[in-house]
């Protein structure tokens, strides 16, 4: 009888041992095919971060490149244009603005432009005022030979050189300044300078 229930025992113990082994390894198969999963979830998870990462990487280098080729050509064209306006600065308002200070030069540009209006005209010419003095025995003699209409000379304390010129209405104004001839020559010159200078 006692070996009898010890025969019972060892039959329900391995029983019950055999049935935890299978559980066991159901849990474990099902454990590793759930790990395997999540790896190759993990893996696809990490290749796609990865791909758009580089593509990024590939998005951010070519918008550097990009960036950096605009900011080079605006330097350059920026640089270029710096060394057009030296050059023109030196050239032309150098030579104006000493033409502009010549006395001569001055008055020929006063007899030039008055001998265009109407002698039978009323103007009124403006100077600059640090030449009044100057140009005082100049229109007592040389303009009213060569204009007889009516005259008013103003002198302005603002214009630096040259001279501007309008109808006594102020309809409109023409200016023969230093600053009117040098913009003039240079929207003719720089063009034809840049394209010297950098085969523009």
């Amino acid at each position: 009888m006692a070996d009898q229930l010890q025969e019972m025992l060892k039959k329900i113990y391995d029983e019950g041992v055999n049935k935890a082994k299978v559980e066991a390894a159901k849990i474990l198969e099902t454990a590793q095919q759930e790990a395997d999963r999540l790896k190759a979830q993990a893996i696809k998870e990490a290749e796609k971060i990865l791909n758009d990462a580089k593509q990024k990487a590939v998005e951010i280098d070519k918008n550097i490149h990009s960036d950096l080729k605009m900011a080079s050509q605006q330097s350059m064209s920026a640089l270029k244009n710096k060394i057009v306006n030296a050059i023109m600065t030196d050239t032309i308002d150098k030579k104006i603005n000493q033409s502009m200070q010549d006395f001569t030069f001055l008055q020929k540009l006063i007899l030039e432009v008055l001998g265009k209006w109407s002698p039978d005209s009323s103007v009124v010419l403006t100077l600059p005022e640090d030449k009044k003095k100057d140009l005082e025995s100049f229109f007592a003699t040389q303009v009213k030979s060569v204009f007889n209409g009516k005259l008013q000379v103003e002198y302005s304390p603002i214009m630096k050189n040259g001279l501007s010129i309008s109808p006594e209405n102020n309809t409109y104004k023409l200016s023969f300044t230093d600053e009117d001839f040098a913009n003039f020559f240079k929207s003719y010159l720089r063009p034809k300078a840049a394209q010297i200078l950098f085969g523009e």
